[in-house]
């Protein structure tokens, strides 16, 4: 499944610094999004300006119905709740 991102700054350069070196950016997002608990994950408020950079991840079909699933249970948008499984994901990887 194609997702398409809007991510915040500071989420997009930890996720660009890791996959510098260590491989596939579409891999981690989709982890994240399967490892995390996104029922119960703390919200960040996902700041975005006009210059956020989108990106397009291939992500597992399960991921994409378990993200659009939490967030709408959650009434919040995909974006906060999939910025929010990749903060925590990265702060847990400790980049």
């Amino acid at each position: 499944m194609r997702l398409f991102l809007r991510l915040t700054a500071e989420i997009n350069n930890r996720l660009r610094f890791l996959t510098r070196y260590q491989g596939d950016l579409s891999g981690f997002i989709d982890e994240a999004l399967m490892s995390c608990d996104l029922p119960n994950i703390n919200l960040i408020p996902a700041t975005l300006e006009s210059t956020s950079r989108g990106l397009t991840a291939v992500i597992s079909l399960a991921a994409n119905t378990r993200l659009r699933g939490v967030a709408k249970r959650r009434g919040c948008t995909v974006t906060t709740l999939a910025n929010s499984a990749l903060h925590r994901w990265l702060t847990a990887k400790h980049v």
